[in-house]
């Protein structure tokens, strides 16, 4: 089941279950956050709008721009979930205007962590300068063979699925790292599917790959879902993008890792995670600098410096030497 899915029968949220609240006739109560003109601030205004059989919300915004707001700031396109330009915020939760069933009384926001132009529209700037700071094309080493150019499934798998992105920025709004803004320096969901679609293809140089995932703060991303849980192509973001970015972040750019990469050698190491030696092998010494939180841990169990120093090793020591491949693994 899809992040975007789950929970929604529990809820009465499925589209059926939402559809069937209203009848034709019925007011669909709108509340959408409106720009002022003067001095970048905004406000709420509220429309009530007569619902139509399968309306979406779309056809809610654009009943509203027809019969009360002429001047009603919005972006679609296609009308078919297929452009990703008509993403709002509704109730909470990002959504495709043109894909979404209303519901009785909504709330429609702009899309969050970009800048706001006007109402409901946000500039896509931000997003597109980190995409072409990736430099996101393939150089290859090797000559092109030819047309067709045989590639295996295996070869492709996570990289197509970053092709069925369709640009929308719903996963970029829904991100709460994003929201940290300086804070850090992670490039976001949004530009880091459109970077798979080359990072993770076999066919692309790995100077050229080293070179975009050094840019991305990749190891900033918490895995938390949120993208997961509103990309309308339920693309799996985390689990076929981000964490596979991860592991190719991490045998490429191993400097910019250093917590994935203490993680792995210590497992391999000793078949166990060891959190005191985790926490050493990343911050060194400067671990020891606040004693009192050292001995809450040790209090709690939660280090055991003993078993760090004579590196006990767990039972399954040769296996995961032998699974992660790392140096050493068996001494």
């Amino acid at each position: 089941m899809n992040a975007r899915t789950l929970g929604q029968s529990e809820n009465h949220d499925t589209l059926a279950a939402r559809n069937a609240r209203l009848a034709p006739g019925d007011v669909v109560s709108v509340r959408i956050r409106r720009s002022e003109e003067q001095d970048g601030a905004h406000r709420f205004e509220t429309y009530e709008v007569p619902y139509e059989k399968s309306m979406r919300v779309l056809d809610a915004l654009n009943w509203i721009s027809e019969n009360r707001a002429p001047d009603l700031a919005y972006r679609w396109l296609c009308g078919s979930k297929m452009c990703g330009t008509c993403g709002v915020r509704m109730n909470g939760r990002e959504v495709l205007a043109c894909w979404e069933a209303v519901e009785p009384s909504m709330m429609i926001e702009p899309l969050r962590n970009l800048p706001v132009v006007r109402d409901l529209v946000v500039d896509r700037a931000p997003f597109e300068a980190k995409v072409a700071a990736f430099e996101p094309w393939l150089e290859r080493k090797e000559p092109y063979p030819g047309f067709p150019e045989p590639l295996k499934h295996g070869q492709m798998n996570n990289a197509s699925k970053a092709l069925d992105c369709i640009g929308c920025m719903c996963c970029y709004s829904a991100c709460p790292v994003i929201g940290l803004g300086d804070a850090t320096d992670f490039a976001g969901p949004a530009p880091l599917v459109q970077l798979a679609q080359t990072a993770l293809d076999t066919r692309n140089g790995e100077d050229k790959v080293r070179r975009s995932l050094s840019a991305t703060g990749i190891f900033n991303c918490v895995s938390c879902y949120k993208c997961e849980e509103v990309c309308p192509a339920r693309i799996p973001i985390v689990t076929r993008i981000i964490e596979p970015l991860k592991a190719r972040t991490a045998q490429l750019c191993p400097g910019g890792a250093p917590h994935a990469s203490a993680f792995r050698a210590i497992v391999a190491r000793r078949g166990r995670i060891d959190p005191s030696a985790l926490v050493l092998s990343v911050q060194g010494l400067r671990a020891l600098g606040n004693l009192p939180r050292v001995l809450r841990l040790l209090l709690r169990g939660k280090i055991n410096p003993i078993k760090t120093f004579f590196g006990a090793k767990g039972a399954a020591a040769d296996a995961a030497h032998r699974i992660l491949g790392m140096k050493g693994g068996g001494r």
